[in-house]
């Protein structure tokens, strides 16, 4: 099965998977080859999948993708995904591969936000609340990819 992820800054990833795991509305969407065609909605947060090509390979070992349990993991924003069984495209607002700021920027970040939403929320205007959200749900999943991060150097480091 294939998979592209793409951003308006380009393309993010582009090659062969076993199984991708996209949150949604619903929860978590788990497609593996020869699913059922399908259009969704992704909402930010992690998506994670397999690829056929492993850790080890040379492409990969020398990419910036983080691996959780044999799997890349990248935070993305809002997107639309598409899958026919063979094919998985998905176009996503943002697109973080590895963190570059520090845990401390980005918890700051998320209280600015949170703060912002309760300005947001007092002014009752809906559409800015929504987006607000969906930006905080971006930046939750970048601090997943930085704990990530930070695992997969402490592992790195004790060996």
């Amino acid at each position: 099965m294939w998979l592209k992820i793409h951003t308006v800054h380009g393309m993010i990833f582009d090659g062969e998977v076993e199984g991708v795991e996209v949150p949604t509305k619903v929860w978590i969407l788990s497609i593996l080859p020869h699913h059922n065609p399908l259009t969704s909605i992704s909402l930010p947060g992690l998506v994670k999948f397999s690829p056929v090509e492993k850790r080890e390979s040379k492409v990969l070992s020398d990419s910036q993708f983080l691996f959780e349990d044999e799997k890349i993991a990248i935070a993305v924003g809002k997107g639309i995904l598409y899958t026919d069984g063979n094919n998985i495209v998905m176009f996503v607002a943002s697109a973080t591969v590895s963190p570059s700021s520090d845990e401390d920027s980005l918890q700051k970040m998320k209280q600015d936000l949170e703060t912002k939403i309760s300005q947001i929320r007092a002014s009752g205007n809906q559409e800015e609340m929504e987006k607000a959200y969906l930006n905080l749900q971006k930046l939750t999943a970048d601090l997943k990819l930085l704990k990530i991060k930070k695992h997969n150097h402490k592992n790195q480091t004790s060996q």
